[in-house]
């Protein structure tokens, strides 16, 4: 049997050359196939246009002898000059145009050549390939078509000679039709008929006959086309034959098997007995067998070394030192878990790494260097270093050996032991006998019993108790009778239940003097929570202390009168407003003398001081003990009455107040009189109110009563300040609203009741609040109606009407805007040229568009400077409405210096028209006034609340 492989390698080579050939043969074929089909769509092309120009030729002879007939008939030039275009095209002294040549010719593109171009008929047939014998024939019609023409040329110029009647023009017309359509003439016709007639059966013949030819050559390429293909999809069959012989197995098998091959998988596509024994799927599956059995020989040495190992490492990781193992280069070759353990790392991360990769630089210098000595001096070594892992410092017991084998050094083997735990707790005792020696705090160590075991210097030192005084005495040897027992029953009992107390103490030294002690005792525990010891610390701050008392004065008390400054009253009101009980009152009352500034003035500033004082104790002796006096800077005072059944016996209290102020007073060699003026406020209020909002209100109710002629008391208006607060986070909600864009305006019609036109329309301005929905004006304009806000919301509303006067040109419309205009704004000193500048900036409207409305109602406090804005106003071209007329008190005042165009008449007057007789006579005056002082009237039509009042928004 001749060997697969090489069989089948030569025979697919061979079917490849066949292969292509036989695709250069599929190729060439195409393209000559492509060639027929081309050539059956020229012959067809030509006989197309050679049968339509001869046609053209009859129908242009038809045409010259139907153009002569009607130029006889009707003697009309303009045919004549029709007959003469004709006849130019078909001999080439015209160029051919778009427009059909002649009456009844067909929309066909008669030949290739292009529009425009001056050739004859005879000129086209002899490019559109007619025989000799076709043109022949033609020339011959043409030629009888040429006695034909000169024939109609003759008769219709005889209509043209002058001179003639209308008789002999018309007798000339008749004679003239008869020999056109008379028999000689048909006769000639039909001579030029013939001929033409023979041509078309040559033509006819000869273009079939070529079509015929050409679709019969293109069958018989196309049958050798097909027939190439299936040969050459044979070939491709035979080379799959061949290719799947050569491989084994089809080729989708044997990918699978040689992947599986490649990722050392035992597996075996297809029966053993349909593979060829040389072919490559039969070669690869003989290696796969040995391979196969060369791996289980593998597996069986690989799974007892692990087995090994394993046994090792368990061995290895099992010791409670830490142990590793670094080659000559310092690479770790091998370590256990603990080593792994210390460095937060398992041990495949470590396994390669050096010291530089694992530690700090100067650790790891440190290492390299130790591991260098080692193998240096050719013997163990044992230290001990500090190493430090993820900022915590560790201290290691290391030991290290170089390795050998057969002579030859294979690295350092080491082991460590962590002895951090001992060395702090070397370092602590060290450290706890230098802080009990030198610390500069007082010391004391106690039994469980309470007796002194030690003290340290710095306790003798406070003290002034030696250390043998001390020792075995209990704590009480410091007792002071400053405190008394039940504080140092409190000390014990917390000591004794958390194990931890700290608090500041009097206590006495050892010669009598009391001293303020700050002290710290802590109970030291064994492993069974039992009390071994009381660690006491113990310092003196006696000089603090007094300090701290120095400055608590200074910063809570006047330091002319001694009495409570304004920190220490804010204090003591807050801690009155927490403990005020339900149904009382708490009176605060803000004091200023009257006339105390004279006395200063005149007297000096030392005879102030002095009155001050007397008036403060005259003030004290007057109040209660839980009442409190405040002396809050200069002349002020502040009483604190708590406990008052009602708002009208802390009045009274202040009504005795006032009477003893009054009450003159010896100072020096003078007898000096002021009065006061108090202002007094209450809690608790309706709405929470700190301290400090309580003594502003005390404060502006005193100006009050000062503004009212002193020596008096005033009470704070609760409901006023709530009002006014109201007011003010009302502007501040506007103001807000302003800044949020949440005001929108929408737009009413104003209508003509005559015709139902559509004339104008009114902005009216809303707010869209984010909680209480679209608010009406009427509940937030008021608000503003003479503040700033209303004049900056004012100009925001003409600057958007503006802009939608814009946005409506843009879409075709002039529909003129009007916008309401407070009083207030119109006043301002700025108001026309803001204006101007808003006109400036949208060019594109027509002032006229815009028409501002003032109310009738408005105040216009000084009118003159309103009617010079106003006709500055109109020179702009921005025309006035006067809003609600009739409603006003000087409304013939305003007709007559106000150039306002149009008057507008409030619908309290309209809505009742028809059934009230008044409100109608109200109109007919206001119509008659309209009228005499030549102005328009507009009237607002009431709609009930649940209408929309809105065209556009």
């Amino acid at each position: 049997m001749p060997n697969t492989v090489s069989y089948a390698s030569r025979a697919l080579t061979r079917c490849f050359v066949l292969f292509g050939l036989l695709l250069l043969c599929f190729l060439l074929l195409f393209v000559v196939y492509v060639w027929a089909e081309k050539q059956i769509d020229e012959a067809n092309e030509n006989r197309v246009i050679s049968i339509a120009l001869l046609q053209e030729f009859r129908q242009s002879s038809d045409e010259l002898t139907q153009l002569a007939l009607v130029a006889v008939a009707s003697n009309d030039i303009r045919y004549k000059q029709r007959y003469d275009e004709i006849l130019a095209v078909r001999d080439g002294l015209a160029p051919r145009s778009e427009q059909p040549t002649f009456w009844a010719m067909p929309e066909v593109q008669t030949s290739s050549e292009p529009l425009g171009r001056r050739r004859s008929l005879l000129t086209l047939m002899q490019d559109a390939g007619f025989t000799s014998a076709e043109l022949t024939a033609v020339t011959t019609a043409k030629q009888r078509a040429e006695e034909l023409i000169r024939i109609e040329r003759q008769l219709m110029n005889r209509l043209e000679l002058p001179g003639l009647t209308s008789t002999e023009r018309q007798q000339l017309q008749q004679n003239s039709l008869f020999t056109l359509l008379s028999a000689e003439q048909l006769q000639l016709r039909t001579h030029i008929m013939q001929p033409l007639a023979e041509a078309f059966v040559q033509l006819n013949h000869r273009t079939e006959q070529r079509v015929q030819q050409s679709i019969h050559h293109a069958f018989w390429l196309r049958v050798a086309f097909m027939v190439t293909a299936f040969v050459l999809c044979l070939t491709l069959y035979r080379i799959r034959l061949l290719y799947q012989r050569l491989l084994g197995a089809p080729p989708s098998k044997l990918a699978v098997f040689l992947e599986n091959f490649a990722q050392t998988q035992s597996y075996r596509p297809l029966r053993t007995q349909h593979i060829r024994p040389g072919s490559i799927l039969g070669r690869l599956l003989a290696t796969e067998s040995r391979l196969h059995q060369q791996e289980q020989q593998q597996q069986l040495l690989i799974s007892e070394l692990q087995q090994q190992q394993q046994y090792l490492r368990a061995l290895f990781d099992s010791l409670p030192l830490m142990v590793w193992f670094k080659d000559l280069q310092g690479r770790f070759l091998a370590v256990n878990r603990k080593f792994a353990e210390m460095l937060q790392l398992n041990v495949e991360q470590i396994l390669g790494k050096s010291d530089a990769d694992l530690f700090e630089p100067e650790q790891a210098l440190q290492h390299i260097s130790h591991d260098k000595d080692v193998l240096t001096m050719d013997q163990p070594d044992q230290l001990k270093r500090q190493l430090t892992l993820d900022g915590e410092a560790r201290w290691l017991d290391v030991y290290k050996t170089p390795v050998y084998l057969n002579g030859h050094s294979l690295g350092v083997v080491g082991t460590a032991r962590d002895v951090t735990v001992e060395h702090n707790a070397e370092n602590q005792l060290r450290l706890s006998a230098s802080v009990f020696t030198h610390a500069r705090e007082g010391i004391m160590i106690t039994n469980p019993e309470g007796l002194i075991i030690d003290v340290n210097q710095a306790f003798c030192q406070i003290t002034g108790y030696s250390a043998e005084q001390a020792k075995n005495c209990t704590p009480r040897l410091l007792k002071s009778d400053r405190q008394d027992e039940h504080t140092y029953q409190q000390m014990w009992q917390v000591l004794h239940t958390q194990g931890y107390w700290a608090g500041e103490v009097w206590s006495r030294r050892a010669n009598g003097e009391d001293y303020m002690q700050s002290m710290t005792i802590s109970a030291v525990h064994d492993e069974q929570q039992k009390v071994q010891h009381y660690v006491g610390l113990l310092s003196d701050i006696t000089q603090q202390h007094q300090q701290q008392q120095q400055l608590e004065k200074i910063a809570l008390f006047d330091q002319l009168t001694g009495l409570p400054n304004r920190n220490a009253l804010i204090q003591q009101l807050h801690q009155l407003l927490h403990v005020r009980e339900k149904d009382e009152w708490l009176a605060i009352a803000y004091l200023d003398l009257d006339g105390f500034k004279e006395i200063n003035d005149r007297h000096s500033h030392a005879t102030g001081d002095k009155l001050l004082l007397q008036m403060a104790q005259k003030l004290r002796k007057q109040l209660a003990t839980y009442e409190t006096l405040a002396r809050i800077g200069g002349d002020e005072f502040v009483l604190l009455l708590p406990a008052q059944t009602d708002c009208q016996q802390g009045c009274q209290r202040i009504e005795q107040l006032l009477s003893q102020i009054a009450t003159p007073v010896q100072i020096d060699d003078w007898m000096l009189s002021v009065s006061a003026s108090i202002g007094i406020t209450f809690a608790p209020q309706p709405d929470a109110v700190d301290a400090e909002q309580l003594i502003r209100q005390a404060d502006h109710a005193m100006y009050q009563a000062k503004q009212e002629g002193k020596n008096r008391y005033h009470l704070f208006d609760v409901d006023k300040a709530r009002s006014m607060r109201g007011h003010q986070e009302t502007l501040q909600d506007i103001r807000q609203a302003l800044a949020l864009e949440q005001f929108e305006l929408f737009y009413q019609p104003k209508v003509n009741m005559r015709t139902g036109e559509l004339i104008g329309s009114e902005a009216l301005i809303r707010w869209r609040h984010p909680e209480r929905g679209l608010v009406p004006p009427g509940l937030f304009l008021p608000a503003i109606e003479q503040h700033s806000l209303g004049v900056t919301l004012g100009y925001w509303v003409m600057e958007r009407a503006i802009q939608q006067l814009a946005e409506w040109q843009q879409q075709g419309w002039a529909l003129p805007v009007s916008v309401n205009i407070s009083a207030y704004h119109l006043q301002q000193p700025d108001f026309v040229n803001r204006l101007q500048q808003l006109l400036r900036r949208y060019q594109q409207v027509s002032p006229a568009l815009l028409q501002l409305e003032i109310l009738e109602t408005g105040a216009l406090n000084d009118l003159s400077h309103v009617q010079a804005v106003m006709h500055a106003c109109l020179r702009a071209g921005v025309s006035f409405a006067l809003d609600d007329f009739g409603t006003g008190y000087s409304s013939l005042t305003y007709l007559k210096r106000l150039p306002a165009q149009v008057l507008k008449i409030d619908q309290s007057f309209v809505r009742d028209m028809l059934t009230d007789p008044d409100d109608l006579a109200i109109l007919k005056g206001i119509l008659v006034l309209a009228h005499e002082f030549k102005r328009d009237i507009v009237a607002e039509v009431w709609r009930p609340q649940n209408m929309a009042k809105r065209c556009w928004h």
